[in-house]
């Protein structure tokens, strides 16, 4: 009876159990009907179904899978052994021959061309097992520390078939000649353990009669040759196996392929880094562009690359460079190109555009469909994207090409708009460069004069180029009228530049009577036109701090009617001035509600006129609330970045570390809104953030090359041992930084004495007390 009741319950609870399972199963379905390339979800509904003996639904959710990423090795084993398990029939056998061919695709693995090579050997013929099993080997035999087992499995098959063949006929002979060679083979391979080879070698050797007939000597030389080789390797191989963290491992990779001298062996060793640092964008790039060299081949290794990091871009410019270099019609690289800016998508793709322009240019005669396609990158990046103009100014040099400088100039028309390129030197010195090509000096003058009378970041550079220019084809006027228009310009940019006001000290005339009463009485209109606009101006104290947002780090040049135009349903804006009436760079703006005033908040840090705007509540002195502390402790779910481009923004970012699990991005930039090449990346937990660190480390963005490390802010430092930073003097008194401060008082030697005398606490009588004037005054007439 017990044992019935055991049996019952001991069933009842694999049917919950079972239940429960195939509940989760229905769970991850419905994530991945949401969104497919979830990988995580794929490895677990694989595991799930075969835990629960669906092997219908495990086939199908392995295929799928298959279909979307490269399995790892552990993945395709834990599928195989299960099919060879059940393959009876031929057709079963076929099936699960073909599979092999997919998972030995993916990534090198010895363990899977092991179980290949063995599971052929009971399917197919012997001239079929051996094509495998050196099919195998041209890809791992030169593995170092593994492919000596692939080896042996080659060797064993051919001794085995030795055996079974009579002794001194004729096909004996021609088996005896194919095991020496496969033994010639393996020994002139620097492979770990190979010292035990060469012991087999000559233990196989004392089996065979003395009139063997087997040249002995190539085996030697090929064997001491390859110990050689192996005494160069076998300190990467050891250090590979030491090290964790993948970027040492990369850098060791690196090394060891350049210590190698043979393309096939940097080939195995540029599968056994992809293998292990199979998300590594940089890895597979170096390993595409080394097989270009090498043919076909770069084919299957750039599609493996694409296949395993679909939203690189630069892994896609380096499709259509290898499409380019084998001479590709034009359609397949189109196509790729397509193919390429829906997978990187949301990157916008600036930079796989201009591969592709740069392929159509040298391989396209029609200069009108290039101006085409230059239209279509436009209309699809955007200004936002090329923030530097990259694509305009590439075109304007093509119209100079071609001679069609109106093109040009209308293109660089269109940049200057720009109010960031229209202050840089440098964009009005590429106009003019290109300009001076047309042999049309008067144009050039123009863009020099329009160059110098906009606040210029560099208007010396402007200044020396356009000097240079009338010294070389201008005449003694138009010198003189370049000094001149630079020299009045450069006053005026220096003006601008200074903190002084724009008037200096003017001379005090002696005003006559009626010319200062004149004075007197426009001064009394000023001060009454002005008490009118006064009473018309709104105040802070009139904001409803409920309903309102206080805005900062503004650009002087920004006026209330920009502010209605960005936030139309202000009910009240005031732009605070100064007592020249200048803006004081911060601003108040009232809502009609507490619900509008709290939605603008999300719209902080907002670029405007180049420059990100801050927002945030607008709260009385007495609510202010402590200032925003980042932290100083290491925060093991964010990671610090730097080196990053400076035309990198939140957006771009995003797109990079949203793959990986990113949270939150923060841009560091200065107050003008130029970003400082760092950014803060947060995460939901560690995990995450360590694998996108090592995802994304070292990777190359535009020119650059990005380091990232988890946050940890170093501590800040207290003022004590600020001051102590530079050590102390011989009186134990501390450094100061910056120039000190004179010890002679600036005051009055007739005031000096009462400021002494108030603060000291000693009196004395016989001191002189300060003279007054009426004293001095006294003095003068009794010595007169």
């Amino acid at each position: 009876m017990d044992k019935m009741e055991t049996s019952d319950s001991s069933s009842s609870e694999s049917d919950e159990n079972e239940n429960e399972l195939e509940g989760r199963a229905e769970e991850l379905e419905r994530q991945l009907a949401d969104n497919k390339y979830l990988y995580d979800v794929h490895v677990e509904l694989v595991n799930l179904y075969r835990q629960i003996g669906d092997l219908k639904s495990m086939r199908a959710a392995y295929e799928r899978f298959y279909e979307l990423f490269p399995l790892t090795p552990e993945l395709w084993l834990t599928w195989l052994k299960i099919e060879m398990e059940l393959a009876i029939s031929p057709e079963d056998k076929k099936n699960v021959l073909g599979l092999f061919e997919k998972a030995v695709e993916d990534y090198l693995s010895i363990n899977l061309w092991l179980e290949y090579a063995q599971f052929s050997m009971g399917v197919l013929e012997s001239d079929e097992v051996r094509i495998i099993i050196n099919k195998g080997l041209s890809v791992g035999g030169l593995h170092v520390s593994e492919g000596s087992l692939l080896w042996d499995v080659l060797r064993e098959f051919e001794i085995t078939h030795l055996s079974l063949m009579e002794v001194g006929t004729e096909e004996w002979q021609k088996q005896l000649q194919t095991v020496q060679e496969v033994f010639r083979r393996q020994l002139s391979v620097p492979l770990l353990d190979m010292e035990g080879t060469y012991r087999e070698w000559k233990f196989w050797l004392e089996q065979l009669p003395e009139n063997h007939g087997l040249d002995v000597k190539q085996v030697e030389w090929a064997y001491q040759n390859a110990l050689k080789k192996l005494e160069k390797y076998t300190p990467f191989e050891e250090r590979i196996l030491e090290l964790n963290d993948d970027t040492e491992i990369l850098n060791c990779y690196r090394e060891y392929i350049k210590a190698s001298n043979d393309p096939s062996m940097c080939l195995c060793l540029y599968e056994r880094a992809v293998a292990k640092l199979s998300l590594n964008t940089e890895l597979w790039s170096e390993y595409c562009y080394y097989c270009m060299k090498l043919g076909e081949i770069c084919n299957k290794v750039v599609k493996r690359a694409l296949r395993n990091c679909p939203w690189s871009e630069e892994l896609w410019i380096c499709l259509l460079r290898i499409l380019e270099d084998q001479k590709k019609e034009q359609k397949e690289v189109t196509e790729s190109l397509e193919q390429g800016l829906t997978s990187i998508s949301p990157t916008p793709g600036l930079n796989l555009w201009l591969a592709y322009l740069e392929y159509f240019k040298r391989n396209s005669e029609s200069t009108e469909h290039l101006h085409k396609l230059f239209s279509q990158a436009f209309h699809q990046l955007g200004d936002i994207n090329d923030p530097s103009f990259i694509l305009h100014r590439w075109e304007a040099r093509l119209y100079v090409k071609e001679g069609n400088f109106e093109g040009a100039r209308k293109i660089w028309s269109d940049i200057l708009k720009n109010p960031n390129f229209r202050k840089s030197a440098s964009a009005w010195l590429e106009y003019a460069a290109l300009e001076r090509q047309s042999k049309e000096p008067q144009t050039l003058r123009m863009i020099f004069q329009r160059a110098i009378s906009v606040p210029l970041d560099w208007p010396q550079y402007i200044v020396d180029e356009w000097t240079l220019f009338e010294r070389e084809f201008g005449t003694l006027q138009d010198i003189i009228r370049c000094e001149k228009i630079c020299k009045e310009n450069l006053k005026k940019h220096m003006l601008n530049n200074s903190n002084l006001p724009a008037e200096n000290e003017k001379r005090i005339e002696r005003k006559r009577p009626w010319e200062d009463d004149k004075e007197k009485i426009s001064q009394f209109k000023k001060i009454k036109q002005t008490d009118r606009k006064l009473t018309k101006k709104l105040n802070p104290s009139d904001f409803d701090k409920e309903k309102s947002i206080f805005l900062s780090n503004m650009r002087s040049s920004v006026t209330e009617e920009k502010l209605k135009e960005l936030f139309p349903n202000a009910v009240k804006i005031l732009i605070p001035t100064d007592k020249r009436g200048n803006s004081r760079c911060f601003a108040y703006i009232e809502f009609g509600d507490k619900e509008e005033a709290e939605k603008s908040l999300q719209r902080d840090r907002e670029p405007i006129d180049g420059r990100p705007l801050f927002i945030s509540k607008c709260r009385s002195q007495e609510q202010t609330e402590k200032k925003f502390k980042f932290p100083t402790t290491k925060e093991k779910n964010k990671l610090f970045v730097k080196g990053l481009p400076f035309s990198y923004t939140n957006k771009d970012l995003e797109d990079i570390f949203k793959p990986h699990g990113a949270v939150a991005v923060r841009l560091v930039t200065y107050k003008d809104g130029q970003s400082k090449g760092l950014a803060y990346i947060e995460f939901s937990n560690e995990e995450m953030a360590e694998k996108a660190l090592k995802a994304t480390d070292q990777m190359k963005l535009e020119d650059s090359t990005i380091s990232v490390f988890i946050s940890a802010p170093p501590p800040k430092k207290s003022p004590s041992e600020e001051r102590t930073l530079l050590g102390a003097g011989r009186n134990g008194s501390t450094l100061q930084h910056g120039r000190p401060r004179l010890k002679v008082p600036l005051i009055p030697r007739a005031l000096q004495s009462k400021v002494i005398s108030s603060n000291s606490t000693e009196t004395s009588e016989n001191k002189a007390t300060a003279k007054s004037n009426e004293d001095f005054r006294k003095m003068l007439l009794k010595k007169s």
